[in-house]
């Protein structure tokens, strides 16, 4: 890999001095007569990576040396590994290079954009290089840079087809391969970036033409010899490029399928029998496709069977079966066996759960509370308990989110199932990035993993001691506390004995009765704050012409602005994370539907809820406590 390194050019007097990679240090004039492919003398690789590498150590070694001609032949060769060892993005059809690696700090390797005032350079190395490797790269960059250089996009067609070629006579090698010739993952990569190329300039020019028709042999070579990963790289280029009639590829790929052993690797056999609905859906054969999926399907329900050794994934792979006879006719029946299968694998996953613990110290957060809490009237230590902690800010929570994902990018590059405790998968979170942070699903889960840790702290560090003093201290009824929230505009005033009651419960340790008190009240407050606000928190079904009131749900999706106004950001999102959303705790629709057990309410969770509702009571009279 190319060393993440900067220079500064020597500043003029009275200037500040220019920070310049050291890939950019070449000038035309040092290409002039240079053997620049010396380096690549005798190579037979067709990976950009090791010609990377070599060009990076002959930069090396000619730095060594202080005369000119050395000195220039580094600074290109230093150019050339920068160039050649760029990230390769097949996929990204407008940005095909990107950084080899990007640091916390802003500094990475080279990008394409890096080299815009270097095209007459690289240009002239493209128009005399002779390795196909160096020459597709060169030229590829050259077009991608200025794209009136169209000569030099075909080129790059041409050098990605002789790459392709020469491997396939065993001319270049492929790295990390156990077998030589065309069929490889670098093959198919090199053809994918051809027919980009060949897409923008003219897709009957004879370069494109050409990699058309080696794109067809080597599907063909695959099926030849039933390699069936490399039909489903070959096939899925062809298909996605309309190479061939995509009924031809849907044949051919019905046709090695239907002759597989039963000990085939089924991963692959179900991606083979998607890529042949794909084809036939691509032909207009609507039941040819519903079939191949209907088969795929059937492989993951043979794949679960396998792994009856693991009730995860069992349940894994026969609920992928299950999401793919999705929408396939007459497949109703089959489903509903499938799932009362799928329930059954489910009651073993708890068997497989482990429970892992971590001890924190809370002496010292204990101590702080019971010093701000201290000792006082009872409307006092009220007030001081509902002001023990804050709704986390936002941006703070966001950017921590990101920094995690960056340091330990292995916590979020894949993606997690959360199950409940009958093993059922309640919600899935996709991966994010490696290190931009860049992934909003990474970052919610990251978010809601911290957040988690915090009302665990927050619970039993600071709202659990500071309940227990003011018990200790004072005698609290119902009576108190109706004259305290009498006068919260959050409390309706027909509910104010009801939220005393519940509250009442909370210090006095019922939790049970707290959280299943107070729960439910959080949506008709939310709509009363709403209303005093002058807002309509209703909906009209033009149909029947009713009106609804809406549910928190509704509110905080279609009104989330007017509450972010009357609550403040950071105290809607903490709303949101602990009653409603998922990954998170989601309180209010596991108490609403019976999803909470006998413990769930002395958790931090319910705890932190039961404080946070009481918080959001006595906020709007914290101007008017001495009173």
């Amino acid at each position: 890999m190319n060393a993440i390194a900067e220079s500064s050019d020597a500043a003029l007097p009275g200037k500040h001095a220019i920070e310049v990679p050291a890939w950019l240090h070449a000038k035309i004039e040092d290409v002039n007569g240079l053997d620049f492919e010396a380096p690549l003398s005798g190579t037979v690789t067709a990976d950009y990576h090791e010609v990377s590498e070599l060009y990076r150590a002959a930069s090396q070694q000619n730095n060594a040396s202080a005369k000119p001609l050395e000195a220039a032949s580094s600074r290109v060769m230093t150019m050339l590994a920068a160039v050649t060892g760029m990230h390769f993005k097949p996929h990204e059809r407008n940005e095909p290079f990107g950084a080899m690696m990007s640091l916390a700090d802003g500094r990475r390797t080279a990008i394409t954009s890096d080299f815009r005032t270097h095209v007459e350079v690289l240009a002239d190395l493209a128009v005399r290089a002779t390795n196909p490797v160096l020459r597709s790269r060169l030229s590829d960059v050259c077009w991608l840079l200025e794209r009136n250089r169209g000569h030099l996009a075909l080129a790059a067609i041409s050098a990605y087809a002789e790459i392709v070629e020469k491997s396939d006579r065993n001319e270049l090698k492929y790295p990390h391969t156990a077998h030589s010739g065309a069929l490889t993952p670098n093959a198919r990569d090199y053809l994918r970036r051809a027919l980009q190329i060949g897409r923008g300039v003219g897709w009957e020019k004879p370069e494109t033409v050409s990699v058309r028709e080696l794109v067809k042999r080597l599907r063909q070579q695959a099926l030849d010899i039933r390699a069936l990963v490399p039909i489903n790289w070959f096939c899925d280029l062809d298909l996605d490029y309309s190479v061939s009639d995509p009924a031809e590829v849907a044949e051919a790929l019905n046709g090695v399928l239907v002759k597989l052993p039963n000990d085939v690797n089924s991963h692959v056999v179900v991606e083979l029998w998607r890529l042949a609905a794909r084809a036939f859906h691509l032909g207009k054969r609507e039941d040819d496709k519903q079939r191949c999926l209907a088969e795929a399907a059937e492989q993951l329900v043979v794949e679960s069977q396998a792994k009856q050794g693991s009730a995860m994934l069992a349940a894994h792979f026969l609920s992928s079966a299950i999401a793919q006879l999705h929408g396939i006719p007459g497949k109703k029946e089959r489903r509903a066996a499938l799932q009362h299968q799928l329930i059954d694998i489910q009651a073993r996953v708890p068997e497989e759960m482990s429970v892992f613990s971590h001890e924190f110290d809370l002496r010292k957060l204990v101590e702080w509370t019971q010093t701000t809490i201290g000792q006082a009237d009872p409307i006092d230590m009220l007030f001081r308990f509902a002001d023990l902690e804050r709704s986390p800010d936002l941006k703070k929570l966001a950017s921590e989110a990101v920094e995690l994902i960056r340091e330990h990018p292995l916590s979020s590059i894949f993606a997690s199932s959360h199950l409940d405790r009958e093993g059922k998968v309640i919600h899935r979170n996709p991966g994010g990035g490696m290190s931009d942070g860049g992934d909003n699903s990474a970052i919610v889960h990251q978010i809601a993993q911290g957040e988690t840790f915090r009302r665990k702290v927050a619970a039993f560090g600071t709202i659990e001691p500071a309940r227990h003093m003011i018990v200790d201290q004072h005698y609290l009824s119902d009576d108190m506390l109706i004259s305290l929230l009498q006068h919260s505009p959050f409390v309706p005033t027909d509910l104010v004995a009801t939220f005393s009651r519940g509250f009442l419960r909370f210090f006095q340790g019922d939790f049970v009765g707290a959280v299943y008190i107070l729960t439910p009240l959080l949506e008709n407050s939310l709509r009363h704050i709403l209303k005093a606000s002058g807002h309509d928190v209703t909906t009209f079904d033009d149909a029947t012409q009713t009106q609804q009131d809406r549910t928190i749900s509704s509110l905080f999706g279609q009104m989330r602005t007017e509450l972010e106004c009357i609550l403040t950001e950071e105290i809607a999102a903490d709303i949101e994370r602990l009653f409603l959303s998922q990954p998170g705790p989601h309180l209010r629709h596991a108490l609403a539907h019976g999803l909470l057990d006998d413990g769930d309410p002395y958790g931090a969770d319910s705890i932190y809820g039961c404080w946070l509702m009481f918080r959001l009571c006595l906020l709007p009279l914290f101007p008017q406590r001495n009173r």
